[in-house]
């Protein structure tokens, strides 16, 4: 079975004539359905109704976290060469819309199966609005589970499909640039190469350094823990379908998708007076999250990712200056990519929360007040909270004009209480901390992503993996180019040198393919001088500067980490 998953603004179909053996009849020739996942679906030799099941549940998992309210099921037989028998087709679809009634809150609608149709589909503009699935059929079941076997003797790598995509889409540029893959054995995980590692790297760097300014401490905790944790932290029961699970001789151990519980567990390991709060934690540990199957892509949809996590444990006197403080670094680090950004409130979700309402009001009243002191317009988003609090979400507007959400801020009065969190107060009494969860960038893999797509490659210089590349013009100047190599490096600067031989213009072109932001050009007139000359990705060039002038304007450059080039 085939299936090709789209997130529409609408389809519309018009029925031309009947092109099977066996067709439903429709009293309705054409119709128009707005808002829906639609679901074109190819039966295939040997496919059952639990195939179908299983797709109109992965479908529906992915429509509940989209908050689409309709479902279409779409018979279409384009999408495979080896077909079904129509009446055995027709069978399997029946079953799929009947079990999607029962599953699915919303809507459900089909088109009726067997005719020839005039379709027109818009498709909404967000990464994850088109995904393509495969289920093997019945028949071939076993050989795929010996194909399957026989793949993992690796001796050729398969990596994840990324091709026919857009030439600005990260996946392509990443690929350009080789800063990762994807891997058919690690679905949903990224595979870093060396340069796309650096990029990695210097966010982290980037944002530890921020950590210091700001007073957190950055911890590390193991990535599994006994079941018992995530029934009290609720995600056991809000969010065990995204979490791995496995076996142990001391019980279920889950592998962690979020940081907060295992935080906790260093919070309770002493006692904590009020004059040690706030106590600010940062992590940087890899995270796990099951996802829809067909739903990953790229590094915006992840199955193992990495966040710039943070958890700060307060009194309830210490939240405005807290916020302050929080709001202040969501600017500072933005204002570094030049990223413009709207702040977005979300509240309770009325079906899907824990706690005390009386709890989620004041701490929803709280976060509204901390956007208004601040003078922050901001986006309300009725229902879309976490489980155990509301947030603020930033939207990030990149250089296309388009909105990827990132930064999140959230006040949870929750989780302490589920895990008896406590301070002793100033009145050396024991009182019950309120714990606010933040990520700055969010996602590691998908601000790479965000950031690859905002800049097409061409990173600030700071950014970039490979800073500068040095080039002789010809034979005689390549022993000048290693000493100017050999000065650049030791001023810490990420740079190669291109003695390949090749002409001088292909080592240029080949510089700007790979987007380096400097190319130094040595010849003899620079060699006996003693000199340089400058050139920039985008052509211009500077002559008769000495390596000592290069390296003091673009090192000032770099550890300034400005968004322009000084030449």
């Amino acid at each position: 079975m085939k299936i090709l998953q789209l997130d529409v603004n609408s389809i519309s179909y018009r029925l031309i004539k009947p092109e099977a053996s066996v067709y439903e009849e429709s009293g309705e020739k054409e119709r128009k359905i707005s808002n829906a996942l639609v679901m074109l679906t190819s039966v295939e030799a040997g496919d059952t109704a639990r195939m179908g099941e299983e797709a109109v549940d992965s479908s529906v998992v992915f429509a509940k976290k989209q908050k689409i309210g309709t479902l279409v099921i779409y018979p279409f037989a384009h999408l495979s060469g080896s077909l079904e028998q129509p009446d055995k087709a027709m069978e399997v679809l029946k079953a799929m819309r009947e079990h999607a009634k029962k599953v699915f809150d919303g809507k459900v609608e089909h088109a009726p199966f067997g005719w020839n149709k005039q379709l027109s589909l818009e498709i909404k503009g967000h990464p994850l609005a088109e995904m393509s699935r495969s289920y093997g059929s019945a028949k071939g079941a076993k050989r795929v589970e010996k194909d399957e076997r026989r793949k993992l003797d690796l001796s050729i790598v398969k990596k994840s499909d990324w091709s026919g995509l857009p030439e600005t889409d990260h996946r392509t540029i990443g690929e350009q640039l080789n800063l990762y893959s994807g891997q058919e054995i690690s679905p949903g995980m990224t595979y870093w190469h060396p340069e796309g590692w650096i990029i990695y790297q210097e966010l982290v760097r980037f944002m530890r350094e921020k950590y210091y300014d700001y007073g957190y401490e950055e911890i590390s905790t193991p990535a599994l823990a006994n079941v018992a944790l995530w029934h009290v932290s609720g995600h056991y029961d809000h969010y065990k379908d995204n979490m791995f699970m496995v076996g142990y001789e001391s019980g279920d151990m889950g592998i962690k998708p979020m940081n907060c519980p295992s935080t906790i567990m260093i919070y309770k390991t002493r006692k904590r007076s009020y004059k040690e709060l706030p106590w600010r934690s940062a992590i940087f540990d890899k995270l796990y999250r099951k996802e829809v199957s067909g739903s990953l892509g790229g590094l915006f949809r992840v199955q193992e990712l990495t966040q710039d996590d943070g958890h700060i444990f307060i009194t309830e006197d210490q939240l405005d200056g807290e916020m302050v403080s929080l709001l202040r670094l969501v600017k500072e680090v933005y204002g570094t990519f030049g990223l413009k950004y709207t702040p977005k409130l979300s509240t309770r979700d009325p079906n899907n929360f824990m706690g005390d309402v009386g709890l989620w009001d004041k701490a929803t009243d709280a976060l509204k007040h901390a956007l208004e002191k601040n003078g922050m317009k901001y986006e309300l988003k009725e229902g879309d909270a976490a489980f155990y609090g509301p947030k603020i979400d930033f939207d990030v507007t990149d250089s296309q004009g388009r909105a990827w959400q990132c930064a999140t801020i959230q006040l949870d009065y929750q989780l302490p209480l589920r895990f008896k969190l406590a301070y002793t107060g100033e009145d050396g009494r024991e009182h019950t901390p309120i714990m606010i969860h933040r990520a700055i960038l969010g996602s590691l893999e998908r601000f790479i992503g965000v950031m690859v797509e905002h800049y097409q490659g061409k990173f600030p210089t700071w950014l970039a993996p490979v800073q500068v590349v040095v080039m002789s013009i010809g034979e005689g100047n390549a022993k000048y180019a290693g000493e100017v190599y050999e000065q650049l490096r030791k001023a810490r600067m990420r740079v190669r040198v291109d003695d390949s031989g090749r002409t001088l213009e292909y080592k240029i072109r080949d510089a700007q393919m790979r987007k380096v932001p400097y190319m130094i050009v040595l010849g003899n007139r620079e060699q006996e001088s003693k000199k340089i000359t400058v050139r920039d990705r985008s052509g211009k060039q500077k002559q008769g500067l000495t390596v000592e002038e290069f390296v003091e304007t673009v090192g000032k450059e770099i550890s300034e980490r400005k968004p322009e080039q000084a030449y």
